[in-house]
């Protein structure tokens, strides 16, 4: 048992000294309720403050977890080490943590992309090298070193890395699920382009001659289901815009492609284009997903990762979600908070911890093959070393997926095998 004693034990403090000693470092801790009561105990102590106390491990306090900047927090790097919110050469690392998961810096960005969302390029993260690597866990870890060897017999973190493969369900379907009149346009295009077998292709799948090229994803994910510790499969239940795509479900396929991940992992929604903002519309959306499956729905990813905060994230707590996989780069691997471990979202303006978890995640398949251009080759080199550093730190490595890359389908070929490739050298 760690006994800890808080000089300034506001719900900040008390959130992330929580976060950070309990759920990263997996220890049992007790709260001094009095500074006399602190002094006077013996086994494992810490203390968060200005003052220091004998035989206890001490962060300093510098005020700053209470009033964060409003501009960039100043960063010193020493030895390759980025350090912030220094007290007398000593860091507040509390501050530190809690200026990054408490997502300050998403909130107070302006800029947008065209899809409406904080471009990469505008965090304080990415400009500060702080998401090339999981930095909230490297800072953790070495705390919880520091505890361990000062009193070897009494405390042992116990955490464990892990591995959590995700799909983003964003068609289901290739052929099946459409309506006639996309098939005969498509079908046209094929044609005009001299592509007869991919025509030839569609109306036997549709015909039910041959089954549809996407639904082999899931199955890729059942088959090399004992490599990972979670799987989760996230299925967008809107099609016919220029941004949603999934096919129908009321088609007979999708349905039982959405009861067979269910067989295999958890089942989340995937909210559509415009519902991060527009709530009826995404509880349409889980309402469907419910009813197909027959229980309930409380993982969730937004579609192209979009979602206005806070207002995105108070909607999910309205609606009782436990899980929220949103957290993550577009255009390349990394870690957009610098943590690659789950931790409940805390409302800044509300003052008040959370029951959501936010997953973040470290890699996504089409950020690195559209966005980075990357070959398969390189997009393994990629992935797996994202999977290092969070198994350095014994975080959860969270990849990101999409059904069209699983399929293997014509262009997506290459995609399989990578797949294969990243998930056995992620494995546990």
């Amino acid at each position: 048992m760690l006994l800890v004693h808080l000089e300034n034990p506001s719900p900040r403090v008390r959130y992330v000294v929580g976060h950070v000693l309990e759920r990263m470092l997996g220890l049992d801790v007790a709260y001094a309720q009095g500074l006399e009561e602190f002094r006077s105990a013996t086994g494992p102590r810490l203390s968060y403050g200005m003052q220091r106390s004998e035989g206890a491990v001490h962060v300093p306090w510098s005020g700053a977890i209470d009033d964060l900047p409003k501009g960039d927090p100043e960063v010193s790097v020493e030895g390759g080490v980025r350090r912030m919110f220094l007290v007398g050469g000593e860091e507040d690392l509390f501050a530190g943590i809690f200026h990054l998961l408490s997502l300050t810096d998403e909130i107070r960005c302006t800029e947008r992309d065209a899809h409406g969302r904080v471009p990469s390029s505008a965090l304080f993260t990415m400009r500060k090298g702080i998401a090339e690597r999981p930095w909230v866990d490297e800072k953790a870890s070495a705390l919880g070193l520091l505890l361990e060897r000062t009193w070897p017999e009494e405390l042992q973190c116990a955490v464990r890395y892990s591995n959590c493969v995700t799909v983003d369900m964003d068609n289901i379907l290739r052929y099946a699920g459409r309506p006639l009149s996309r098939a005969i346009g498509a079908s046209l295009k094929d044609v005009l382009r001299g592509g007869w077998t991919p025509v030839a292709e569609r109306w036997l799948v549709r015909g039910g001659s041959l089954a549809d090229p996407f639904g082999k994803a899931i199955e890729l994910v059942a088959a090399h289901r004992d490599k990972m510790d979670r799987a989760i499969f996230f299925f967008l239940m809107r099609g016919g815009t220029a941004f949603d795509h999934a096919a129908d479900h009321e088609h007979e396929e999708v349905r039982a492609m959405i009861r067979r991940a269910g067989e295999v992992g958890v089942v989340g929604i995937h909210p559509s284009y415009s519902s991060s903002r527009e709530r009826d519309m995404a509880e349409k959306e889980r309402t469907m997903l419910m009813r197909i499956r027959g229980k309930g729905v409380d993982h969730t990813r937004q579609h192209f990762l979009r979602w206005d905060l806070p207002g995105t994230l108070r909607q999910l707590c309205a609606g009782g979600y436990y899980e929220d996989h949103t957290l993550g780069f577009t255009d390349r691997a990394g870690f957009r908070v610098g943590t690659c471990t789950p931790f409940p979202w805390y409302d800044l303006e509300r003052e008040q911890e959370t029951r959501l978890m936010l997953h973040p995640f470290a890699v996504m398949d089409s950020a690195l093959i559209e966005q980075q251009r990357l070959g398969p080759d390189e997009v393994v080199r990629t992935m797996n070393a994202m999977s290092d550093l969070v198994r350095a730190v014994s975080g959860q490595f969270v990849s990101v997926w999409h059904d069209r890359y699983l399929s293997g389908h014509r262009e997506f070929a290459p995609w399989p095998r990578v797949f294969e490739r990243v998930v056995e050298y992620a494995r546990p």
